[in-house]
């Protein structure tokens, strides 16, 4: 597949071609978008866009017995400026630049790709590299029963845990996409996007022929069901290629006004696809059961990736990965054998402040292993002007995989 030379604004082939299938998909769609009707000018759209900025610093402290005695001390500042037009005619325009910047010493392996790389390999790993990049670039057109965006964008589909932007990162994941949503079937949702090339948050980008399908429908009050399929097919990481098929059921039902019932079922199968050199049969289930009270919200859960040295490991590579299996992120690839997580967490509001407590037992899924433990806890505070301010840690016990890690992050966050 030819690609032209990396550009800052754009560094794959798919933002023009993916405008102009735009413009095609509504003709087909919806005709009269095209015609211009009696609405606001493009001039007036264009000046009476929305201008934002958000800015998020974070110091985060880690120590990994598997490094040696210095720790990861990353002081970081995201700042993030954004544009998005009025629309016109249904249509309109959005552009997002990042930066990421190192405040003081670099004292943390920052994973980063090439150039970003800062050489640190006395330190444990904080994958929040120094960088500027354009984000996001797209145009939207909103229908009464259609979405559709081309361009550079954030994608999260569900519970961010196949396809996410991988928010807590500094470096938010970011696609070169073109996305159809439809809601016009009552209480269905389908959402199709077709993926040329994925820029991660280590700063690199891949290329791929991916396919996203997600439809939910919701069941009044049982909750809501989910199908879907994520068909990955990445031209230099082959080995990531596979398609994925899988369903969801998920809800929340009231007992008595005050408390309610939540539970969640899901399953998926994925197999290799495409150039990928091994062999991929394996399974994801995940089950939760919990409780919503009035000061506090209780979850129950298991989640099963399969593995094993024959059949492969299950994998999510467009996931949002540091929302599952600990916060220490020991866990963002699937283990050979397999892994096996079982969670308790509570939560809940002491005023002002929202609080978090989960506890985890990692095991194999394909052998007797013990991974291991860990505790993860989290503050968070909004000030009355608006300033986020949140402490987040995670305490990593080894048993049989990887070693003892603590984590400590402190985070500040504010948007105008």
């Amino acid at each position: 597949m030819r690609r032209p030379t990396d550009s800052v604004l754009h560094r794959g082939s798919s933002t023009p071609a993916g405008v102009a299938l735009l413009l095609l998909v509504l003709a087909a769609v919806d005709p009269s978008v095209l015609l211009g009707a009696d609405k606001p000018s493009l001039k007036d759209a264009l000046k009476d866009g929305k201008t934002t900025v958000n800015l998020r610093y974070r110091f985060e402290n880690v120590r990994d017995d598997a490094v040696g005695d210095k720790p990861a001390r990353a002081s970081t500042l995201r700042t993030v400026l954004g544009y998005r037009s009025r629309a016109h005619q249904g249509f309109s325009f959005q552009i997002e630049a990042e930066n990421v910047a190192a405040i003081g010493n670099d004292l943390y392996n920052n994973r980063g790709a090439g150039r970003l790389d800062n050489g640190v390999r006395d330190r444990p790993a904080v994958a929040d590299p120094a960088d500027t990049e354009i984000n996001q670039a797209l145009i939207r057109y909103r229908g009464d029963r259609w979405h559709v965006a081309a361009g550079r964008q954030e994608i999260l589909l569900g519970d961010v845990r196949f396809v996410g932007n991988v928010g807590w990162r500094q470096n938010h994941q970011s696609f070169d996409a073109l996305r159809i949503d439809n809601s016009s079937l009552g209480g269905l949702r389908f959402t199709y996007a077709f993926v040329d090339r994925v820029h991660r948050i280590f700063g690199d980008s891949l290329d791929l022929a991916g396919h996203l399908l997600n439809a939910s429908f919701d069941l009044q009050n049982a909750g809501k069901f989910t199908l879907y399929g994520y068909l990955l097919d990445f031209d230099r990481a082959a080995a990531l290629s596979t398609s994925t098929w899988g369903l969801e059921f998920a809800g929340k039902r009231s007992l008595d006004g005050q408390r309610s019932l939540l539970y969640e079922i899901e399953h998926a199968e994925q197999s290799d696809r495409g150039d990928n050199p091994g062999t991929v049969d394996a399974g994801y289930s995940s089950l939760m059961i919990g409780a919503s009270l009035p000061k506090v919200t209780i979850k129950l859960a298991w989640e099963s990736l399969d593995g094993s040295p024959t059949d492969g490991q299950f994998s999510t590579p467009l996931a949002t990965l540091h929302k599952y299996n600990g916060w220490a992120d020991k866990f963002l690839a699937t283990p050979t054998n397999g892994l096996q997580d079982l969670y308790l967490q509570l939560g809940g509001k002491i005023g002002e402040v929202g609080w978090l407590v989960r506890y985890h037992d990692f095991s194999a899924e394909s052998s007797s292993a013990s991974y291991g433990r860990e505790l993860d806890l989290q503050l968070v505070y909004t000030c009355p002007q608006g300033v986020l301010v949140g402490l987040k840690g995670a305490l990593y016990d080894a048993d049989q995989f990887a070693a003892d890690t603590d984590k400590w992050m402190v985070w500040s966050e504010y948007s105008f």
